[in-house]
């Protein structure tokens, strides 16, 4: 099977890519990437893990080291040289899931509030469906009131905004056909928050099958979390201002037929 990408034929081939967008995580990593490897592995098909550390202060790159030599060869690391930002790290990862050649590309936060063995639900949801893209929506959200209320508005804020339908936008756990990915990962331009609405509207805009899959939420055990930061929240609240208007220009843009 092929698919185009920048004008060039590009072979697929069945199996499965995931990254995990990684920032201070590196409590984490262990168990979320044995967990990934452990599942892909009875899959019976070829996988790529990839750990995308966007820019970490931790041990981060000494836990990555460690993983490398218990899993060698299953492993890609990509790093940032600072700190720029979520909806940065998945633009990475979803570049690094492209050129793997894999039929599914699919990310997981790296917080251990997922168990990555649950791609398996989402793959399975978008293939009974017939859908490209598996959004996972949150069962029973482990998090604080406060938290699971700013999701709330959150959500609201945003699906008014952007025009998307979803009933958890910001469950960092996704996954894709590679061809749908390739239809809107070039155009993905958002930061923080705005990232994960922003690539429902474009997949919706772009006439993709969307199904969503619940997944089980854990508590966090280890680190901090980092989306209810103000700096954040004002720049996600901005891009989303910025992603409209975006959408607003193509609209204008586009030639009208007798």
């Amino acid at each position: 099977m092929f698919y185009v990408r920048g004008g060039s034929l590009v072979e697929t081939q069945s199996g499965v890519a995931i990254f995990f967008p990684a920032w201070n995580e590196a409590a984490n990593l262990p168990y979320v990437v044995e967990s990934a490897i452990t599942y892909l592995q009875s899959r019976g098909e070829p996988y790529t893990v990839i750990i995308v550390d966007d820019g970490s202060t931790d041990n981060t790159v000494e836990i990555v080291q460690e993983l490398e030599n218990t899993y060698p060869g299953r492993l890609r690391y990509v790093r940032h040289d600072r700190n720029l930002g979520y909806g940065a790290a998945l633009r990475t990862g979803f570049a690094e899931g492209l050129r793997t050649g894999l039929d599914w590309v699919g990310f997981c936060d790296a917080d251990g509030q997922f168990n990555p063995r649950d791609v398996d639900k989402l793959i399975r949801g978008a293939a009974e469906t017939g859908s490209e893209v598996a959004i996972g929506y949150r069962i029973k959200r482990a998090d604080t009131f406060e938290r699971r209320m700013m999701g709330l508005g959150w959500r609201w804020l945003s699906q008014l905004v952007l025009g998307y339908n979803a009933r958890d936008v910001d469950c960092g756990f996704k996954v894709f056909r590679r061809q749908a990915l390739a239809v809107i990962s070039a155009d993905l331009r958002g930061d923080h928050a705005t990232i994960s609405p922003e690539m429902l509207a474009r997949a919706m805009r772009a006439g993709l099958r969307i199904t969503e899959v619940g997944v089980n939420h854990y508590p966090r055990h280890s680190g901090e979390a980092s989306g209810a930061n103000m700096n954040v929240v004002w720049a996600s609240l901005l891009g989303l201002i910025f992603i409209r208007q975006s959408f607003n220009r193509t609209v204008e843009m586009t030639p009208r037929t007798a």
